[in-house]
């Protein structure tokens, strides 16, 4: 995994992608994506590119805010590990 987030922000970096706010453009085109597949209940190879796709566009955006991916990753399952709460429609609700 490592060497896999190294090559995407390599080819981020040799592509010159350094704008954060054209990056984050490119991340919500694919979370776009993402809700186009999942809305027409399509769960195959699409969605799984689209997952993909914007995974890529986190970890260069990342990169071009001076964030290692891995450690956000680390930061927001840190977050989350101990929460409690209950799933309501679908949906995980932490307790207040």
């Amino acid at each position: 995994m490592e060497d896999l987030v190294a090559n995407i922000e390599k080819w981020g970096d040799d592509r010159n992608l350094h704008d954060p706010k054209a990056q984050l453009n490119k991340v919500i085109e694919e979370v776009g994506e993402i809700a186009h597949q999942i809305n027409r209940q399509q769960y195959g190879g699409d969605l799984a590119d689209a997952v993909g796709d914007t995974t890529v566009t986190l970890i260069i955006l990342a990169n071009i805010c001076g964030l290692d991916f891995k450690e956000c990753l680390g930061v927001a399952y840190d977050a989350i590990k101990d929460r409690t709460g209950a799933t309501v429609n679908g949906t995980f609700v932490k307790e207040a």
